[in-house]
């Protein structure tokens, strides 16, 4: 396990007051090299718990190690329904992304490196995707919410305004400082209608498409070389008629 996802993974599970389940998968249980692979990675899994566990010291973080066999998609899935409360999953380098998310409960983060000198710097890093990639759990609940809120603010705003029409004839026309209901009325109405609709299409996973329009440039211009006109000869001439 690389060293910047373990200090990633601790600085994380310190903020949040989280502990760590750190899975070590073997995805190639059955190569046949008669037990030699196997050994190497019960030797590694060793060093990695070893050294996970001194950096955790420090933090007092509570760290499970746990070594599993097979897909790491499948180990994931498994582990997120037969496991309590896995918020989360990190994964190392050189584990595809799109693999794990796809059968993933939860969200699913890699953790990149960039070498700066002599330091190491992690990086959280989460691409762009559209569907069930883009939007988290919480993403979907926090736009299901503001779907029914602001559908039921709509709803009773429509319902008030049909049920007591002949007040809002009344008030509604008398002028003066009554002259500013149905516009507030209108930007009321407008504005839950606005957030209701943009709630309602994002808890769907349904985003528009941020299209950055490029400028126009102008058409370079040919540059001609002008063509000078001979300038007319007018030194005196002698004419001689034989």
């Amino acid at each position: 396990m690389s060293e910047h996802v373990m200090d990633y993974a601790l600085n994380v599970a310190h903020r949040l007051q989280y502990g760590i389940l750190a899975v070590h998968v073997d995805t190639l249980p059955l190569f046949r090299d008669r037990g030699k692979r196997s050994k190497l990675f019960a030797a590694a899994m060793r060093e990695s718990a070893t050294l996970f566990d001194q950096k955790a010291r420090n933090t007092e973080v509570v760290v499970e190690h746990l070594g599993e066999l097979g897909k790491i998609s499948s180990v994931v899935n498994r582990l997120c329904h037969s496991k309590k409360r896995i918020e989360f999953v990190v994964i190392d380098k050189d584990i595809r992304l799109e693999e794990v998310a796809r059968q993933s409960p939860v969200p699913v983060f890699p953790v990149l490196a960039t070498k700066t000198g002599l330091f190491n710097k992690a990086i959280f890093h989460n691409p762009p995707k559209k569907g069930v990639f883009a939007m988290s759990t919480s993403s979907k609940k926090r736009h299901f919410k503001s779907c029914v809120l602001f559908g039921a603010l709509t709803t009773g705003l429509y319902a008030s305004v049909f049920a007591n029409q002949d007040a809002v004839m009344t008030y509604f026309t008398k002028g003066g400082l009554f002259a500013l209901l149905p516009v507030a009325t209108v930007f009321a109405v407008s504005y839950f209608h606005g957030n209701f609709t943009s709630s309602f299409w994002s808890a769907l996973g349904i985003e528009a498409s941020q299209k950055s329009t490029a400028p126009r440039v102008a058409p370079e211009q040919k540059v001609t070389d002008a063509v000078v006109a001979p300038r007319p000869d007018t030194r005196p001439r002698v004419q001689v008629n034989v």
